[in-house]
């Protein structure tokens, strides 16, 4: 059976944070600047699956490091896997597919010395003495006060001469229709940030290239994706989730949305988890479709989650809902945000969608 969906963005860009990073999350010097370009004579509408395409396939002359470009693109598959497209593998079977560029350049600036004058201030001073004090009495022995008002002295500091430097992560990706081979739309996006992994930066990179700030897609996804995601059994769980590495070679699902009232909130699962395993299986490197279809069960069916969290793992064991009953209790969600957990309702959530009927069921399930 088909399901509704509502689709969250994950916010991950923070400037000038002491905080500790949540998975998904870079530092950055300045806000990503990005370009989007379509083809108006295109019908988007007509595309359902795709696949990747590796740049070697269509630039013989690419000099992009081929395992880093294959873990970029299996970021980027699960992103639209996420909006409901179908990845198939065989390239005759695809309506559109994929490629990418990415570049990480590391720019330098020196900085010379630099001379500071700046005042000083000297606080006055009061001093007491014991001396033999002379009057028309004659002289005895007592304490004097003499007092130095506080003034300002120039006070000249020297700044070392030093470098400071950013990494320039630069991503542009294409969607090429699979029947012509040319571009139907491209979008690039380039950030300054301290984070030198362009596998780490490159999935941020992504969400905000791919995901507007509103919450909706900036790929034109003409009609309905929701309907192209088929589901077997009607048991929902009520957490949402993303594909992200947090070393660059390794992506496991971590859960960017927990429904209240939902069976995940009463077991405990909670914003930011990192899913290792699920029933024992671990989903190492799995994509979002096989994650998705771990989570494919009926009401009253239950599923162990193995999460890492706060560097400690735990199991979680949770019993799926029926639509029915998720449908009338299920109010708002806990979503993953750039300052930690925030609070979505349904209806919130609906207008990041196109305004999806209120009398349908959202469930932000895997």
């Amino acid at each position: 059976m088909e399901k509704k969906f509502a689709l969250l963005s994950l916010l991950i860009f923070l400037a000038g944070c002491t905080q500790q990073l949540k998975p998904g999350m870079i530092l950055v010097y300045s806000q990503p600047l990005v370009q989007v370009e379509k083809d108006p004579d295109v019908d988007f509408e007509e595309y359902q699956d795709f696949t990747v395409r590796p740049a070697a396939e269509v630039d013989s002359g690419s000099k992009m490091n081929p395992i880093i470009e294959k873990q970029l693109l299996f970021a980027l598959r699960n992103r639209f896997e996420l909006f409901g497209y179908r990845y198939v593998d065989d390239m005759k079977e695809a309506d559109f597919y994929l490629g990418l560029y990415y570049s990480n350049e590391y720019k330098s600036t020196y900085i010379p010395p630099t001379l500071t004058t700046i005042p000083w201030y000297v606080p006055g001073q009061t001093q007491t003495t014991y001396m033999n004090l002379y009057g028309s009495t004659g002289s005895h022995w007592g304490t004097a006060t003499t007092t130095t008002p506080g003034y300002y002295i120039p006070m000249t500091y020297t700044t070392p001469g030093h470098y400071v430097g950013a990494y320039y992560p630069w991503l542009s990706v294409s969607v090429f229709d699979k029947d012509t081979n040319k571009v139907v739309w491209s979008s690039r996006i380039v950030v300054s940030t301290p984070q030198q992994d362009i596998r780490l930066s490159g999935q941020c990179l992504l969400d905000n290239l791919l995901v507007t700030k509103e919450g909706n897609p900036s790929f034109p996804f003409c009609g309905d994706p929701r309907k192209r995601r088929e589901d077997l059994n009607n048991g929902v769980f009520g957490c949402g989730f993303l594909i992200y590495t947090l070393d660059g070679n390794n992506f496991y699902p971590v859960i960017t949305g927990v429904w209240s009232k939902s069976p995940t909130e009463r077991a405990g699962l909670k914003v930011y988890d990192i899913v290792t395993k699920i029933d024992s299986q671990s989903t190492l490197n799995l994509p979002r479709s096989k994650i998705r279809k771990m989570f494919d069960k009926n009401p009253g069916d239950d599923l162990v989650l193995t999460v890492i969290r706060g560097g400690k793992s735990l199991d979680v064991s949770v019993v799926a809902e029926a639509e029915v009953e998720a449908q009338s209790k299920w109010q708002k969600a806990k979503c993953a945000g750039p300052k930690g957990e925030i609070t979505m309702t349904i209806k919130q959530a609906q207008k990041r969608f196109n305004d999806i009927d209120k009398k349908e069921i959202f469930d932000l399930i895997p």
